[in-house]
């Protein structure tokens, strides 16, 4: 494996990262962009580390596995820090969910498997945006509609954005 199969798999999983990071960007999850973009590509360099070592040391398979192994256990923690309990109910389970499947994606990747990686980032991007659609039109009971009208302060949307995820309270648009 030379120097640009190693570039090429991890602007791959910048690039496919950063798709699934924008549509969480856009729905202002806490786990956004540069989240989905860090963990897809340390996850691929993970994996290539291992394909890497493997081949230069005579390893197995067995040492792909154990990477593969290590690294999706270890993104399960960092998934379960973003979930949590706020007045009775669970909220960050999509949020974790999203992180383990993008690491999952950085092994694909890091294996060298291009194109199953470009039709598991579709499948997770269109299971994300139209799951979504249905979830928010259909299945949730409650939907209100505040206008919050405030003095202009530096930390007033921060502060309300903290709030609302506290509380679990879905906010769509929040501007100056």
């Amino acid at each position: 494996m030379d120097i640009l199969q190693v570039l090429l798999k991890l602007v791959l999983a910048i690039a496919l990262g950063g798709l699934i990071g924008l549509e969480r960007e856009a729905s202002q999850k806490p786990a956004g962009f540069r989240t989905n973009i860090l963990v897809c590509v340390a996850s691929a360099m993970m994996m290539t580390l291992a394909a890497l070592l493997a081949r230069d040391t005579g390893g197995g398979p067995d040492t792909l596995v154990r990477m593969a192994a290590g690294v999706i256990t270890g993104v399960g923690f960092l998934g379960a820090g973003t979930i949590f309990q706020a007045r009775g109910t669970i909220a960050g389970l999509t949020t974790a969910s999203t992180l383990w499947v993008v690491a999952g994606l950085g092994l694909v990747i890091g294996a060298g498997y291009y194109v199953p990686a470009l039709i598991f980032t579709a499948l997770t991007i269109m299971t994300l945006l139209v799951f979504g659609r249905i979830e928010d039109s259909y299945l949730h009971r409650a939907q209100f509609h505040y206008h919050l009208k405030a003095k202009a302060r530096p930390y007033i949307l921060s502060s309300l954005r903290k709030l609302a995820l506290h509380h679990g309270v879905r906010l769509e648009r929040l501007a100056m």
